[in-house]
């Protein structure tokens, strides 16, 4: 797509402050008008005064308005003119609070504005600012508009529906666009909502982007050390330098810029995209064949809100920081010639730009090393999804348009064929984050489904099959944490359990994990690795049926009854595993408990410690001479029930 078509959307949200810029700021059209338009007239309180030909430069942003129209204001023209001379001694928001009607109307606005060698046009029409007082809205209404480029290079275009804005502060926008603050500086609500109907915006690969409504409130801005206007000027002229000075000074603006954005809501709802399938949706990739399946997507709805105060450990915002966020994305829909996804609802917490702001400012000062840039990465807190459901074809069997599998193509789906699954929920929570990486997490996964073919050929799932199982339902949890200062990693929960199979559950504690193993350089934190060790693990299984199906598959296999199998397997636990750990005392318990497991299948507990406190490492395994060796330096138990 074009970057007409990916920025239509910011574009649509802010198009109605251009609008209201323009019907505020009429200062550039006075010195075009002549003629009667101009009669000097002593003004009355309900007086219209009309203006033809207005023309306004901001920053790179031009705004052109055949006619406009203030009615019921007070202002005489000579007034007008002065307020809206481009060439005034006072700031710009010193003369827009003094312009005040009762309406302002625009019939047909044009807004254009430059972009890599060429001109994005935006023809609003029926613009109309009502209850305009010291250079406040109170609403700002289009009927809608039309989006072209012009100049060469492929076509695009889009429109909007009907636009409105809330509560718009004229002089508080100017003061944004054209002086100069800093970080001290105290912020602005530039407009208390702005809301953008039937958005629909077309790419020149013939893709279709669509938008019911758009819902953004209470939009602040902080004047930045270099006015928005000539930042946001700066920025686009300087897109795509490669010198490393001009890209430093790009990322000094673009962190001051963002730093001084800030916004109540967004609410964004009925997206729709529909894009060529095949080859052809690939910029400059050979045409799609008649049968090609177009891409498809939709998502009913978009939200991001503020969360207010961060919590402590929470990404890499301090405790008591405002600026966290929370995003929602709800009936999500893909429709592909890769498969099909539908997500019921995705949520992402604890967002903050703050380590983004402080890669920029680090940029600004010199050249990122790569190693440093997750360091940078946003700050995230918490991922939630809900009702996941995939569907992909198989790779072995291509449809219609669909091209043959390649070398790299998955061989678990070209063994098993079409491949879905489905997860009802999962959450994924991080936090005391160091260099960009969370040191603490907890994964929590509920519900992940999917279907066992009987004449599957895949790995485990073949398994799988010949135990009689149809299908997959496994919940899980994943606790861990590091601890700097004991240079330990504690995982307080593993556990998977599956429907009629059964559960796992291992807590355990490595210890040797410095601050070394979370260095970006691969080489630095693999030999980190190699220093870990082993200092406590506790096993607990749980029988749900997979042991069971099992003993009934070898029983069969080798013309016995189960429970002779299993008294089989129980006495070979509990000889074998004392044989091979060394005959010790641990060694005939921990054989006793298995033992027990086996003949009759409950619950299997075991917990073991190293002896040193230092714990066992990995040349302490390589070079135990026997299994034994290793089972003395622990302390075992064993239990089963």
């Amino acid at each position: 797509m074009t970057r007409s078509l990916t920025t239509g959307v910011a574009r649509a949200a802010l198009g109605v402050v251009a609008c209201a810029t323009l019907a505020a700021a009429l200062p550039a059209a006075v010195p075009l008008l002549a003629g009667p338009a101009l009669a000097q007239q002593p003004p009355a309180p309900t007086a219209t005064v009309a203006l033809d030909a207005v023309v306004l430069s901001l920053g790179p942003v031009t705004l052109k308005a055949p006619t406009l129209e203030l009615r019921g204001t007070a202002l005489s023209r000579d007034e007008a003119r002065a307020i809206l001379d481009p060439a005034g001694p006072a700031p710009w928001r010193t003369r827009l609070e003094r312009l005040s009607a009762r309406e302002i109307v625009i019939p047909v606005l044009r807004v254009e504005q430059p972009a890599g060698g060429r001109v994005q046009v935006a023809v609003y029409h029926d613009v109309v600012a009502r209850d305009v007082t010291a250079g406040r809205i109170g609403v700002l209404e289009a009927g809608g508009a039309t989006l072209t480029v012009e100049g060469p290079g492929p076509d695009a275009a889009g429109a909007y529906g009907r636009l409105s804005a809330r509560e718009l502060d004229l002089p508080g926008l100017a003061r944004l666009l054209t002086e100069p603050g800093g970080p001290d500086a105290a912020p602005i609500r530039v407009y208390a909502g702005v809301t953008a109907e039937d958005i629909a915006l077309t790419g020149p690969d013939g893709a279709a982007f669509r938008i019911a409504r758009i819902d953004a409130r209470d939009l602040t801005g902080r004047p930045t050390t270099i006015p928005w206007g000539e930042t946001v000027r700066a920025l686009a002229e300087g897109a795509g330098r490669k010198d490393a000075p001009e890209r430093s000074r790009m990322a000094g603006l673009a962190a001051d810029l963002i730093d001084g954005l800030g916004i109540g809501g967004l609410e964004i709802s009925g997206l729709t995209l529909a894009a060529p399938g095949g080859p052809a949706a690939t910029p400059g990739g050979p045409a799609a064949g008649p049968g090609a399946k177009p891409v498809l997507a939709s998502l009913a709805r978009l939200t991001y809100g503020p969360e207010g105060e961060a919590k402590p450990g929470a990404g890499n915002t301090a405790a008591g920081q405002p600026g966290l966020g929370e995003m929602r994305a709800e009936g999500l829909a893909v429709e592909a010639p890769a498969g099909r996804v539908a997500l019921k609802g995705l949520t992402l917490s604890g967002l903050s730009l703050k380590p983004v702001l402080e890669g920029l400012r680090r940029a600004a000062a010199g050249p990122l090393d790569p190693a440093e840039m997750r360091r940078y990465a946003p700050a995230l807190a918490r991922i939630a999804v809900e009702s996941l459901d995939v569907d992909l074809p198989a790779q072995g069997s291509p449809g219609q348009g669909s091209p043959a599998p390649g070398p790299g193509a998955d061989p678990l789906r070209q063994a098993s064929g079409p491949l879905r699954f489905a997860l009802r929920g999962g959450s994924l929570a991080m936090s005391e984050v160091r260099d960009g990486v969370p040191t603490a997490s907890r994964l929590t996964i509920d519900g992940l489904t999917g279907a066992v073919p009987p004449d599957t050929t895949a790995p485990l799932l073949s398994d799988l099959a010949g135990l009689g199982y149809t299908g997959l339902d496994l919940s899980g949890t994943v606790d861990a944490r590091w601890d700097e200062a004991a240079r330990e990693l504690t995982f307080k929960d593993v556990t998977l359990t599956g429907k009629d199979m059964g559960t796992a559950r291992i807590t355990g504690t490595i210890g040797g994990i410095g601050k070394e193993v979370f260095d970006p350089e691969p080489m630095v934190s693999s030999l980190a690795l190699l220093g870990a060790s082993a200092k406590s693990l506790a096993l607990t299984l749980e029988n749900g049926g997979l042991f069971q199906r099992f003993v009934d598959q070898q029983a069969k296999a080798q013309s016995l009854k189960p429970e002779e199998l299993q008294r089989e397997y129980g006495t070979a636990a509990m000889l074998g595993i004392p044989a091979v750990l060394g005959g010790s005392p641990s060694a005939k318990a921990l054989g006793q408990a298995v033992s027990r497991f086996v003949v009759k299948p409950g619950r299997l507990s075991v917990r073991a410690a190293a002896k040193d406190p230092a714990g066992l490492g990995l040349i302490d395994f390589s070079t135990a001479p026997s299994p034994g060796k290793i089972f003395d330096r622990l302390t075992v138990e064993a239990q089963a029930e």
